[in-house]
């Protein structure tokens, strides 16, 4: 069905802890390893959510060997861990697996192409961390790890219409309670083969999508319907396809969505699936937006043009600018290790972070980066407050725009009539919507963030009402 060959993992052999030792050799080079994250706020969870960490790793990477001579299948064994770690620095809580991967001839074991899939869950309660996924060849010794910077858990929705635990896939399949190799990859009946970076190739013809919708209002003598919409929006919001509604009966409070999007010949760049879903007899709807790229592979002649004429501006940058550009995406204990490093250290930290976090691995460019330089850049020469002083990314509006980057709708009330002073900035396709608001209370351009509905940010009750009502002037 698309190019990429998918190979499904096997579950934990009883044979592990047995039979004959592959060749041990030390560990050349780490793993590739891309890793995803979903967090599912089931309102059946009461109080803590369920975080999954999917992940893929190159099958070509690992060593295999036979464990008898009676087998003629090679295997490789493998160790995954997740640790979760709160703004402290503290690890939290942890779960981890063992399991093999199998192929039933030799040559087999350095074919490119070949991904397995896995992922580990956690229960977290509401609030901020980050965690670190580990996976080790068992046999070589070779690890990779994958670090997830800012991991917010909300509170399980209870008041409301909510679509959660939503994520892009390679391949989803209905398998329903048949016994499948690998457990983990079954989530309501379903084996879903995530696409943790969310990206996809030109040659790929499908991206899927498994998400639940949550909090319908159900009443078994009379289930009703629900309506779903889907739209694809480009990277400008535009829309670049419209599927329409479809109604679909009730089969309880919750249910699982489940959607295949044929991509097949569409350009390389960036998309937005918005997912709309309506409860008729609530009145209740929430909408969802799942960003995701397709590449396509870079040729030779742009691989020598890009070697020939395009210099990497993050070169060229300050060790202090180079630290600054990272500031509000480090943890707590990765900004302590750093501080700590010496300069040729600071260099190398910073280095191995961004490759580590290179969302397109596709290129030899990291456009995140660049991105970010961008978004430096622009905060400096907008909010900066002290003249002469390029300290703009360190105000409010500076962390906010570098975090998020350039806002989808903007209000700038510089005049109004009662109050002070204040900038509305609006996210559409973050999640299900994002708002910040911004008030200069002294009067001197120093807008400080004053209200927002990202967890872990300041709320206020106030700008709630006022933005709820469209009353924004004060009374």
């Amino acid at each position: 069905m698309k190019a990429i060959k998918i190979i499904f993992m096997l579950g934990l052999l009883a044979l592990l802890g047995s039979g004959g030792p592959g060749r041990a050799q030390q560990a050349s080079a780490e793993l590739t390893l891309y890793g995803g994250r979903t967090v599912f706020n089931n309102p059946e969870f009461d109080s803590v959510s369920l975080v999954e960490f999917p992940f893929t790793v190159n099958r070509n990477e690992f060593s295999f060997f036979r464990p008898d001579s009676a087998d003629t299948n090679y295997y490789a064994r493998i160790f995954a861990q997740i640790s979760l770690i709160n703004t402290e620095g503290i690890f939290i809580d942890s779960n981890k697996t063992y399991f093999s991967a199998m192929v039933p001839r030799l040559e087999l074991t350095t074919a490119e192409g070949f991904k397995l899939f896995n992922k580990l869950s956690l229960p977290a309660r509401p609030g901020i961390y980050s965690a670190r996924l580990t996976v080790i060849d068992a046999v070589s010794k070779k690890e990779g790890s994958f670090f997830y910077d800012r991991l917010v858990v909300e509170p399980p929705v209870k008041d409301r219409l909510s679509i959660g635990g939503a994520s892009l896939a390679y391949d989803i399949t209905y398998v329903g309670d048949e016994p499948t190799a690998n457990a983990r990859m079954v989530s309501n009946g379903s084996k879903v083969l995530n696409c943790p970076l969310s990206v996809f190739g030109i040659e790929d013809s499908a991206v899927f999508v498994y998400a639940e919708l949550y909090n319908l209002q159900y009443d078994p003598e009379n289930p009703g319907r629900y309506r779903l919409t889907y739209k694809i929006l480009e990277d400008s919001n535009r829309v670049f396809i419209d599927y329409g509604s479809k109604e679909r009966d009730k089969p309880g409070a919750s249910v699982v969505i489940t959607e295949r999007f044929d991509i097949k010949g569409w350009p390389a760049g960036i998309y937005i699936i918005q997912l709309t879903a309506t409860d008729p007899a609530s009145a209740q709807a929430d909408t969802l937006h799942l960003p995701f790229r397709i590449f396509a592979p870079v040729t030779s002649s742009e691989l020598a043009v890009y070697n020939s004429d395009v210099t990497n501006p993050y070169d060229s940058l300050s060790l202090e600018t180079k630290v600054n550009l990272v500031n509000y995406l480090l943890t707590p204990p990765q900004k302590q290790t750093l501080v700590n490093l010496s300069d040729e250290g600071k260099e190398n930290f910073l280095e191995q972070y961004w490759q580590e976090h290179d969302e397109n691995v596709s290129t030899r460019v990291i456009e995140n980066r660049l991105e970010m330089i961008e978004r430096y850049r622009f905060s400096n020469r907008y909010f900066s407050i002290n003249e002469g002083i390029e300290d703009g990314w360190k105000t409010d509006r500076g962390r906010i725009y570098m975090t998020y980057g350039p806002w989808d709708d903007i209000e700038d009330i510089n005049s109004p009539v009662t109050g002070n002073p204040y900038i509305i900035w609006r996210y559409f396709a973050v999640k299900e919507g994002k708002v910040f608001v911004f008030e200069d209370r002294d009067g001197y351009g120093d807008y400080r963030l004053v209200h927002s509905n990202v967890y872990g940010e300041i709320y206020s009750d106030e700008w709630k009402r006022r933005l709820e009502s469209g009353t924004l002037e004060l009374y």
